[in-house]
């Protein structure tokens, strides 16, 4: 659970006891091959999944066979907190490399919420993350133009890896296809191919070997209007301090 713990810790102050908490916790791991389901829409789970190592998609799929990738999870991810209302999922998960889950009983996590531990307090504040970045990905999506949307989406990426230690100051492994990036920004696969040469040429990204190395962070800002408020990486604000106990 140290991913989980890690991703945590950054929305709120967690104590020894609250690692010893997630420890105790009825848990057990899972693998996935790159592009098998974890959860498919319509199932029912009754479960928590948190990504403990590689990428993985959000995504819904019409009728018609085409695809709408929702968001990219990355470890300490966690997925499906609907589960506490209705356990019927409304979209489906992928792995994009080789993943590792750990999956926990829903009814695990009510306890911890029963006890009043600062782990409520963070999990909240995560799914405030989460839908954040739905936002943002409307927003990005509806008004942004194709070479701001790129931009956007790689800042985003590498300051969602370096807040749980999967990327350096200004670079990113980027495991995921031009292809599925082209899904979640609503582009054709030609047109982000097209975005990301641009970028490279003028010298604000570089792309070697599946690493993406951010060159010049403060052009590519001003290329898109890019803030971090989406994020919300101040954490709880004090009067959440009623969901953990008194030490």
């Amino acid at each position: 659970m140290q991913p989980l713990f890690r991703r945590l810790s950054y929305y709120a102050k967690l104590a020894d006891h609250d690692g010893e908490s997630l420890s105790k916790l009825s848990v057990r791991d899972h693998s996935y091959a790159p592009g098998e389901d974890i959860i498919r829409r319509g199932e029912k789970t009754g479960q928590v999944f948190v990504i403990k190592h590689g990428w993985a998609v959000r995504y819904i799929t019409l009728e018609d066979g085409r695809t709408q990738v929702l968001n990219f999870m990355l470890p300490g991810d966690i997925f499906d907190l609907q589960v506490f209302l209705d356990d019927t999922v409304d979209h489906s998960v992928a792995a994009v490399t080789k993943v590792t889950t750990t999956v926990v009983n829903a009814d695990s996590i009510l306890s911890l919420f029963a006890q009043g531990s600062s782990i409520a307090a963070a999990l909240w504040w995560s799914t405030v993350q989460e839908e954040g970045i739905l936002r943002e990905q409307i927003v990005r999506n509806g008004r942004r133009t194709a070479r701001e949307r790129v931009a956007h989406l790689i800042l985003e990426l590498h300051r969602r890896a370096r807040i749980v230690g999967a990327a350096g100051p200004d670079s990113l492994e980027l495991p995921v296809s031009q292809i599925l990036i082209a899904d979640a920004l609503g582009l054709s696969f030609v047109h982000v191919n097209r975005v990301l040469r641009s970028l490279e040429k003028e010298g604000l990204i570089k792309k070697n070997k599946g690493v993406l190395t951010i060159l010049a962070r403060s052009q590519l800002i001003e290329a898109c209007g890019y803030s971090e408020e989406h994020l919300h990486l101040d954490g709880p604000p004090r009067r959440l301090s009623f969901m953990a106990v008194a030490e």
